[in-house]
């Protein structure tokens, strides 16, 4: 029976394969393309289908099909025709039909090695849902993973393109991503240098969309009420008008790579709709030339001077455009090469791939994969090497290989996840905008690091079954969880050892100031009581209260506030007329820390209506707040100023008596200065306005993370914006001391990017000090959640941060002169309260999900 591999791309818009047999490769034609839409549909037997029959059901039964199935990985689930549908299983669906068609070539054989591609950015997360998909359509056969620029470049390299030793460059802009990557060329073989670069913000989809919307301006124009009705009314008949435009601007955007003008019939106004070449490159200009600042930037990362570059190979099928290749021509010149069909390119290189492991690896007992299910394998070039169990490349079981990109070890840290507004320099600092080769003033230590990172000897462990600690006052409070009950404890040295302690049945939340401790215990479904303790933990007063969902409690000085919903919020979406979100009321009740043990039980005060609006992230999760809405937020305290403050997200609408949908919704928000003794001053956001996402008073100046970005008050009083926020990520102030510092992060769903900068007092500016785009932030910026606030913690006028990369917790200290990498372990490891002989940090070697964690770890310290 014939043996033959496979190399498939699944790509965003459109997927393609090659089938590789006795070192021959052909493009394996499926429903008669030689490549497919990879779109799926739910039909109305509750089957997945894929390709050529999804997309026809686009203009039948719009509501069971899914254009692009890849944009969901490491989202959830996808929505078709009411029925939640995991990602993996469209996934499935798609690479079904590589693999039957492939199997009718060769008398229904097996192929022996499946090769998938997928962005260079894809973390273990995204990648386990690839193998999964692909462990659904064959068994036993071995399944390995490639970077789509590594594959291109593998291609390229064994086509005789490019010189033996060689370098070269790959820039791959597909539908979804865009990707770039430098190379070493020898023969067959290459191996990565640097590290790759890319964007999940950038590609043909996005393009899609811009000329969605110019057209529809033009549309809007002709016919206002229709328009409005396509964009918002949820009938059929305009969910299908709606496709059918998303389908005519991909074609004009197609169309104007070989004509000037793309002109259109639009059916539902009986008019036609004209756009331009210049039109086009007017609405994407921006982003392509973003994408070559990123490709080279990766070239510089790696070291190589561009006249030292053979080649620079365009692939993806968006890098067809003109004004894509002339940008890239433009900068790098005479060196760029294109294919006919840059499409396929990608899934050569897999294929390639694919058989090179066949023939190297005929032995059964000596292949990797599913075959020895034991250690796995890193391949690189024409070397083989030993490497951890296939785990901690894959995020899943054993069986499945990861292809990293190369092995350079030293991660190139000069990313910037925030654009400035002119992307350059500022007051002689460098600016989070700035572009250049990542080794500015700004960054100071970190770049270059070695590929095992910093380990610091002597970590010790202090205690088990530790949930939070936190430090005040030079004391160390620490809160354990056991089956048998919650405690707090106060530490006596690091040792392990306590001096005091206090038992509770569970503790939801608390805060410490160095006049005491204010803790709130669940007692009931939407019953707590809430405590206020001495510095040694002995119990001042006990309050019961109502309260539903998680509590908010800030403790500073004598004072400590508990700000609570006092009755359950009622989830809305926009089938009630409203965003995705939930509305309810939120309250609030001031304890009085040193008050002494006999006082009068506080009273709460009712602060109106509160509103959060989030991510619909699969129909079920309300945890990220939408950065495009006005929401409510998580109160905070002063610093510099004994109080604290809160917005509310506040609103009205009209609403019918006999009918549970609002009209004319119109928002607003209320941000509230709480000072001690039960002072609430309210005031409303003026219309017009960004939406407040974050309000921070710091030492008497106004620092806010909005809707537009960073916001600061300058001297005079008025409001400067600092940093423009990323269009799908966020920002956030972190004060500490006499200092403030911004983080940010360049996607929230899925978390991708990060980066944090200075605020320069004296010229209103942010310097860059670290950022790495292929890396994520611990924890999430704009969850609800308090198990999933960053991995982060200031001391006096530094901060300790935690970021991960390739499953593994890098410990940064940040300071004013610059951010320092200063430990690196596998797992989670989260800094939580500085002392005098160093850093105690949570630690759970096997979590290495980064988002939430809501399960003990190992309090250890950390010497300094």
């Amino acid at each position: 029976m014939a043996q033959w591999c496979l190399g498939v791309d699944l790509g965003t818009s459109f997927s393609a394969g090659v089938i590789a047999a006795e070192g021959r490769f052909d493009i394996l034609e499926v429903e008669g393309e030689r490549r497919i839409p990879s779109a799926v549909m739910l039909d109305e037997r509750g089957t997945l289908v894929a390709g050529r029959i999804a997309q026809r059901g686009i203009a039948i039964s719009p509501e069971r099909v899914e254009r692009n199935p890849k944009r969901y990985v490491g989202r959830g689930r996808m929505l078709l025709g009411g029925v939640p549908v995991a990602v993996a299983d469209a996934m499935a669906a798609l690479l079904e039909l590589f693999v039957s068609e492939g199997r009718r070539r060769f008398d229904g054989a097996a192929p022996d090695c499946i090769a998938l591609t997928h962005p260079v950015a894809w973390g273990p997360d995204r990648k386990a849902v690839l193998l999964e998909a692909a462990r659904q359509v064959v068994r036993g056969v071995r399944i390995v993973l490639i970077d789509e620029p590594v594959a291109s470049a593998r291609y390229f390299a064994s086509a005789g393109r490019a010189t033996g030793g060689s370098h070269l460059a790959v820039y791959d802009l597909g539908g979804g991503t865009f990707d770039a990557a430098v190379l070493t060329v020898d023969g067959s073989d290459f191996k990565v240098v640097g590290e790759p670069g890319g964007s999940d913000e950038i590609g043909g989809e996005v393009f899609d969309e811009q000329v969605f919307a110019f057209i529809g301006a033009q549309i809007e124009r002709l016919d206002a009420e229709w328009w409005e009705q396509v964009t918002t009314n949820p009938e059929r008949r305009y969910v299908s008008y709606a496709a059918d435009l998303l389908k005519m601007a991909r074609e004009a955007k197609e169309a104007l790579s070989k004509f000037e003008t793309s002109s259109h019939y639009v059916v539902g106004i009986n008019e036609d709709v004209h756009i331009a070449r210049g039109d086009l490159e007017d609405l994407i200009g921006n982003e392509i030339v973003k994408t070559v600042d990123i490709l080279e930037e990766t070239i510089r990362g790696a070291g190589i001077p561009q006249d030292e570059l053979a080649a620079v190979f365009m692939t993806g099928g968006a890098s067809r455009m003109p004004l894509v290749q002339q940008a890239v021509r433009d900068r790098l010149g005479d060196r760029v090469r294109t294919y006919d069909d840059p499409k396929i390119v990608v899934a050569y290189g897999a294929a390639q791939l694919a058989w090179k492991l066949k023939v190297e690896h005929r032995d059964p007992e000596q292949s990797v994969g599913l075959a020895t299910g034991t250690t796995g394998q890193s391949v690189s070039g024409n070397r083989v090497s030993q490497q951890v169990p296939q785990q901690a490349f894959t995020g899943g079981p054993t069986g499945a290989q990861q292809f990293p990109a190369g092995t350079q070890a030293g991660p190139a840290e000069g990313h910037r996840a925030f654009t400035g507004p002119d992307g350059g320099h500022t007051g002689g600092h460098r600016t989070f905008g700035a572009q250049g080769d990542g080794q500015g003033p700004g960054q100071r230590g970190a770049g270059g690091a070695p590929a095992a990172g910093p380990v610091v000897a002597g970590v010790e462990k202090v205690m088990d079954g530790v949930l939070e600690a936190r430090a005040e006052a030079g004391r160390v409070f620490v809160h354990q969880a056991f089956e048998t009950g919650h405690f707090l404890r106060r530490l006596d040295g690091i040792e392990g050892r306590y001096d005091r302690e206090l038992g509770f049945g569970r503790l939801v939340e608390w805060a410490v100031s160095r006049d005491g401790v204010a803790a709130v215990e669940q007692v009931g479904p939407a019953q707590v009581l809430v405590r206020t303790l001495t510095p040694d933990l002995a119990i001042r007063g006990t309050h019961p209260l109502q309260v539903w969902g998680n509590p908010t409690v800030i403790a500073q000085g004598r004072a400590a506030w508990v700000f609570f919903q006092p009755r359950q919020a009622t989830p809305v979406d926009t089938s009630v007329g409203l965003p995705w979100g939930e509305i309810g009321h939120l309250a609030m009740i001031e304890l009085d820390l040193g008050g002494g043990f006999m006082f009068q039980p506080p009273q709460p005060r009712d602060l109106g209506p509160y509103a959060q609006w989030f991510l619909n992230e699969d129909n079920r999760l309300r945890r990220l707040v939408d950065q495009e809405g006005p929401s409510g937020n998580e109160p905070s305290p002063s610093v510099g100023a004994p109080g604290c403050t809160v917005v509310l997200g506040q609103f009205n609408s009209n609403k019918p008596m006999f009918q549970n949908r609002h009209h004319d919704f119109r928002p607003w928000q209320v941000l509230c200065l709480v000072d001690p003794g039960g002072v609430v001053r309210p005031t409303v956001r003026e219309p017009g306005r960004s939406w407040l996402h974050q309000v921070v008073l710091h030492n008497g100046r106004w620092f806010t993370s909005s809707s537009a970005g960073l916001e600061a008050d300058t001297a005079d009083g008025r409001t400067k914006l600092v940093m423009p926020r990323p269009r799908t990520g966020a920002l956030r102030w972190v004060p500490a001391g006499g200092q403030i510092y911004a983080v940010g992060t360049d996607q929230v769903s899925p978390a991708r990017g990060w980066s944090v900068g200075i605020f320069d007092q004296r010229t209103h500016t942010l310097e860059f000090l670290m950022g790495k785009q292929s890396a994520t932030l611990a924890g999430h910026l704009t969850s609800r959640h308090r198990w999933e606030r960053p991995r982060l913690v200031a001391d006096g006028d530094s901060m300790w941060m935690t970021m991960l990369d390739a499953g593994r917790s890098r410990l940064l200290h940040v300071t004013p002169t610059g951010a320092r990498e200063v430990h690196r372990t596998q797992g989670m490891f989260e800094p939580v309260a500085r002392v005098s002989t160093g850093l105690l940090c949570l630690h759970r070697p096997g979590d290495t999900t980064g988002a939430t964690r809501d399960q003990p770890a190992v309090l250890v310290h950390l010497p300094l």
